[in-house]
């Protein structure tokens, strides 16, 4: 990541800055996302293991940046977010969104500290990745700082989840690809609206990717689907979730209806 090159200035920064990105090739090669959706020794896919995901994200967090016309500090300040977020999975991997709490990213923080940041030699990149961890881990705000920093990484987040439910939905890239996209759909499409109301590069993406998520929502984004893909996520424990999660089809329903008012609208 020499996105900064103005902040390469020594070698130290560069030698720190080579170790998180050779640890996130190496070890993220190995870390596969959705898994729980793949079947078998099924290969993995574009954006489908740690270290690919955290270069979409970074190129998403520098593109959308620009859209959204923040200046360069902010841009970048994302970018290392974006790109470094997921260090902490290189200790367990992935975990499923509807299963991730606060303890893990808790833990996710904490291992990072220990045993990532405490190597780093470069005052710069130490302070960078501190950044990168309270926005996206610590969900916390930066001090002295009016920008929402943890709202709108959670965007990107967002649309990090949509991307992967857009390209199987284009490619099928594995046996459950219509599994994994409702369950996304069911997940983010609600909090990509809201963000869409206040971020105009939000707005942006959901219309350039409105015809493909309108094709989804109306042949895979069913009852069965969604059922399906959350069975697989907790098995036989689904029956006793429900008593706390609504998968109804009155809340399916519901999404589809918020979406068809943000197309009308926007």
């Amino acid at each position: 990541m020499y996105l900064h090159r103005g902040s390469l200035s020594s070698a130290e920064i560069k030698s720190d800055l080579d170790f998180l990105i050779k640890l996130l090739e190496n070890e993220g090669r190995k870390k596969k996302r959705w898994e729980v959706y793949l079947n078998g020794n099924e290969e993995s896919f574009e954006d489908g293991d740690v270290h690919s995901h955290s270069l979409l994200m970074e190129h998403l967090a520098y593109k959308e940046s620009m859209i959204e016309g923040l200046d360069e500090e902010k841009a970048i300040t994302l970018m290392w977010t974006a790109r470094f977020h997921d260090l902490g999975e290189l200790k367990d991997g992935d975990i499923n969104f509807n299963l991730k709490t606060e303890n893990d990213d808790a833990e996710e923080a904490i291992h990072i500290r220990k045993k990532i940041h405490s190597n780093l030699k470069s005052d710069y990149v130490k302070e960078m990745l501190e950044k990168a961890l309270s926005i996206s881990l610590d969900r916390r705000n930066l001090p002295n700082e009016e920008f929402d920093y943890v709202d709108f990484f959670q965007s990107l987040e967002g649309r990090g989840y949509m991307n992967t439910a857009i390209k199987m939905l284009e490619k099928k890239h594995i046996s459950q690809w219509n599994m994994l996209m409702a369950n996304v759909f069911f997940n983010q499409l609600i909090p990509m609206i809201e963000h869409g109301k206040k971020y105009r590069s939000v707005r942006i993406y959901l219309q350039k990717n409105a015809k493909m998520i309108s094709r989804g929502i109306e042949n895979h984004f069913t009852h069965e689907h969604v059922h399906k893909s959350f069975e697989k996520i907790y098995g036989q424990g689904l029956e006793e979730k429900k008593k706390s999660m609504d998968i109804s089809t009155k809340k399916i329903d519901q999404i589809k209806k918020a979406w068809e008012e943000f197309i009308e609208k926007y």
